[in-house]
């Protein structure tokens, strides 16, 4: 290759780098969403089109590679999305500020008791509901299952996964997107677009994670409690000052709730408390977009721009 050429790849190639940098200055949520989306469902499709998920293909996913495809899914796209529009947009120091939002712990003791609390609390009362004092007692004879899973959870394989998410879909998204449009309207938007982020997820019939086969009725369900909870953690997360930290706390304490139910009562009765569940879900939401005016703890008023 002449000098001529190989300079006019790398000129071609810094004019599609710069038009890149360009649209994520320019689009910045937009461009979150599309990496998010575009890096996780590449990592998904192999088991969503195979035989534990749509079965277009007849290749089954080892579990190794299964697991490992998942885990990176999970993480790779909200984690790369945020720091790949925070270089566009602020460079280095922005990617400083976002990694010092990990760790930021000063926060107030309330915020960490909602986090840690609030679902189990919500599921203890679902249950009771349906069982009566069934769950109260089993809580008071093996009070040390909250250490242990739950704790355990909650710090460990949740919050691994959590770890990965919640500093795109809280950290960047929601920040981002409350600087421009109203809070409320910014978080029920994150939690659409995480829900539908979940979509290959709802294909998996077999395998370590199987929510399939895919039911369009499950999904739309599935897609409101996501809202309803995002308006929850956006509550939480703006009166925690933008802490990451909270966010993969609240948001691993929902994922490892109900493994925790299982074990503290074998036999909850998860179909039937799931409706009790999601009301409360919805309650909640409803009740803190009356009391919060529909600002949930958002402090400034966004200013209204095209991203």
């Amino acid at each position: 290759m002449s000098t001529i050429e190989r300079l006019s790849q790398k000129s071609v190639s810094s004019h599609r780098a710069s038009g890149l940098a360009i649209w994520m200055r320019q689009h910045p949520i937009a461009a979150y969403f599309t990496f998010a989306f575009v890096i996780t469902w590449a990592l998904h499709m192999p088991m969503a089109l195979g035989k534990q998920g749509l079965g277009i293909f007849r290749y089954e996913v080892p579990i190794a590679l299964f697991m490992i495809l998942f885990i990176l899914g999970a993480i790779a796209g909200p984690t790369l999305g945020a720091y790949l529009v925070t270089n566009a947009l602020d460079g280095k120091e922005g990617r400083r500020k976002l990694f010092r939002r990990y760790f930021q712990w000063r926060v107030g003791l309330p915020w960490y008791v909602l986090a840690i609390f609030s679902f189990p609390i919500i599921y203890l009362i679902a249950g009771s509901v349906v069982l009566g004092s069934v769950p109260l007692a089993d809580m008071a004879a093996n009070s040390a299952t909250f250490f242990s899973p739950y704790l355990v959870a909650v710090l460990i394989f949740p919050a691994f996964i959590t770890w990965g998410e919640e500093p795109g879909w809280r950290g960047f998204a929601l920040t981002r997107m409350q600087e421009h449009y109203h809070p409320l309207l910014s978080g029920v938007v994150v939690g659409f677009m995480h829900a539908l982020w979940h979509l290959p997820v709802f294909t998996f019939g077999s395998g370590p994670i199987a929510l399939g086969p895919f039911d369009l009725s499950e999904f739309a369900l599935n897609t409101a409690m996501i809202i309803a909870t995002a308006i929850f953690f956006t509550w939480v997360f703006n009166n925690a000052k933008g802490s990451i930290l909270i966010a993969v706390l609240i948001h691993a304490s929902l994922n490892a709730t109900q493994g925790w139910m299982t074990v503290l009562i074998p036999d909850f009765p998860m179909e039937a408390a799931t409706k009790m569940i999601q009301g409360s879900y919805i309650l909640v939401a409803v009740a803190l977009i009356f009391i919060t005016k529909g600002r949930l703890g958002y402090a400034s008023d966004p200013v209204e721009k095209t991203t």
